[in-house]
């Protein structure tokens, strides 16, 4: 195949991908159930007594009871979750589900950890990371790249 159909191949692939992204925020569904957390966050007020579900880091634990940060692009929200049935430490993160109260509280149904503590978070990105890596080392000493004919090639032994 020529370089110019390979060229024109991949544009077309890289614009029939750009589209899709075009189509998919034309055509998503904006029927979620929950308030958004910017609109939570401009007034929070006008969604008291409704259900929500909020993804939060854990800021300190005292009794039970959680301070949590969700963050938004309108700003971070500060909220109080009773009675949470989650063990985790600051920094950890946590998913709850429940109805919104006066004074940026929320009465848990459902509390989930997510992440126990902030160090998850790092674990996960270093595994991956290792992972990437052996994935790239037995590539590159199986395979080579011809750059005369940009082909890849199995490389010989010896």
């Amino acid at each position: 195949m020529r370089l110019w159909v390979r060229l024109a191949l991949a544009a077309a692939l890289v614009a029939l991908l750009c589209g899709s992204f075009v189509h998919y925020d034309i055509a998503e569904d904006r029927t979620d159930p929950y308030p958004e957390t910017e609109g939570l966050v401009a007034d929070y007020d006008a969604h008291v007594g409704e259900r929500t579900l909020l993804f939060g880091t854990v800021r300190s634990v005292t009794d039970g009871t959680l301070v949590i940060d969700v963050d938004s692009d309108a700003g971070t929200l500060t909220m109080t979750v009773p009675n949470a049935d989650a063990d985790v430490r600051p920094g950890g993160v946590v998913q709850v589900y429940g109805t919104l109260e006066p004074d940026r509280t929320i009465r848990p149904e459902r509390t989930v950890v997510v992440n126990g503590d902030g160090g998850a978070a790092l674990y996960k990105y270093a595994v991956s990371a290792v992972g990437a890596l052996l994935v790239v080392g037995l590539f590159g000493r199986h395979w080579t790249l011809d750059t005369e004919a940009w082909a890849l090639e199995v490389r010989e032994d010896g």
